[in-house]
């Protein structure tokens, strides 16, 4: 899986969108059994310390995931883009990391010739 990251600067408000793609054969099998995982694209940021609403959205089917910040809003609108980006890579990763930890190691086919 890639995440790519689109930053712009329009009109003093800077803008993120992010897109998950070229997912493996496993992972979007895993998903069929186990169900999409979900990221929270709002909760508790730090440095720059800030909070959005709980956002739930699911790592493949609702990407891209986009937000904006607007100088006349946060006095520190770019660190809060660039802080909600990097954080938001994170999630992603815990996220399949536990989806790839739900792999089935137990069943397979066995044959024995007598």
């Amino acid at each position: 899986m890639k995440v790519r990251t689109f930053k712009v600067l329009n009109n003093d408000i800077y803008q993120v969108s992010m897109y998950t793609e070229e997912w493996s054969q496993l992972d979007l099998e895993l998903m069929v059994k186990y169900s999409e995982p979900e990221i929270d694209l709002g909760g508790s940021f730090t440095v720059p310390t800030f909070t959005l609403p709980t956002n739930l959205a699911k790592i493949k089917s609702d990407s891209p995931f986009n937000i904006s910040f607007d100088v006349n809003d946060y006095a520190n609108a770019e660190a809060m883009a660039d802080r909600w980006a990097t954080e938001i890579v994170v999630r992603l990763t815990a996220a399949i990391v536990a989806l790839r930890a739900n792999s089935d190691t137990y069943g397979g086919e066995t044959v024995t010739t007598i």
